[in-house]
């Protein structure tokens, strides 16, 4: 388990060649419309880091109180450095971003 002020990632090998993603916030982060907010967001950030992930895994992201009042770049860095201490992410290095710069 990887701790974060704004999230948790808990982490299982699932035995297959692909990761899959699960998304919780309880109660504590806030009403339904701001528990499902955090639920998009957390599952939009992780959606787009698939291609860089370790396959093989399963990943548990819970959200915590602080979540709720996070902003979307507060929360990127939140999954990005959980991602590192799990060791499941690429090094930015290691893999050439889908929307590089373009010259015009």
């Amino acid at each position: 388990m990887y701790v974060h002020p704004l999230l948790v990632l808990r982490v299982a090998p699932n035995g297959l060649d692909q990761v899959r993603v699960g998304v919780t916030a309880g109660r504590a982060v806030g009403k339904a419309v701001v528990r499902n907010k955090v639920k998009r967001r957390l599952r939009e950030i992780a959606r787009v880091r698939l291609p860089r992930l370790r396959p093989g895994y399963d990943l548990w992201w819970i959200a915590r109180r602080r979540a709720a009042t996070a902003s979307f770049a507060d929360l990127e860095a939140a999954v990005d450095d959980l991602l590192r201490r799990a060791h499941l992410l690429a090094s930015p290095a290691d893999s050439a971003a889908p929307h590089a710069e373009r010259s015009p």
